[in-house]
């Protein structure tokens, strides 16, 4: 079964996981949109640059490491989604346009989306979305 991950749950496989994640990817179904990736580099980049929580090195190998993951999962492109659902989700439900194109992707692959972030979780069951945490998807890849 496929899972859709978000950038909230992407960020903390890196890392948490880290060299590991590759050989767990490749055993799982897990999808991405391509913005996932910039997602997570912004999380790392202001992990050092505003939150001093992770040192300008330790940034970029997040990053690389952000890159190469995407290469194992199956990555959608933005312009794969139904732009009008998008925009409807994100206005009707008052949630950022990225938030509204995970669910989106979850909808449209009938998958599960892992999600720490809050307006998902609570807007995706509207939709027929389930949304897993961080430590139930965790528990899906054991």
């Amino acid at each position: 079964m496929t899972h859709v991950l978000d950038a909230s749950v992407y960020v903390p496989l890196i890392t948490t996981a880290g060299g590991s994640l590759l050989e767990v990817a490749s055993r799982f179904d897990l999808a991405i949109l391509d913005l996932t990736v910039y997602e997570a580099c912004n999380a790392f980049w202001k992990a050092w640059s505003r939150l001093g929580k992770m040192s300008v090195e330790e940034a970029r190998k997040a990053c690389r490491a952000a890159r190469l993951l995407a290469g194992k999962l199956k990555t959608y492109r933005f312009e794969d989604l139904d732009f009008e659902k998008v925009m409807a989700i994100a206005l009707d439900d008052n949630i950022t346009v990225y938030d509204a194109a995970y669910v989106v992707l979850a909808s449209m692959l009938e998958a599960p989306l892992a999600s720490e972030d809050r307006d998902i979780r609570r807007v995706a069951p509207k939709y027929g979305v389930k949304v897993l945490g961080f430590d139930e998807l965790l528990g899906a890849m054991k």
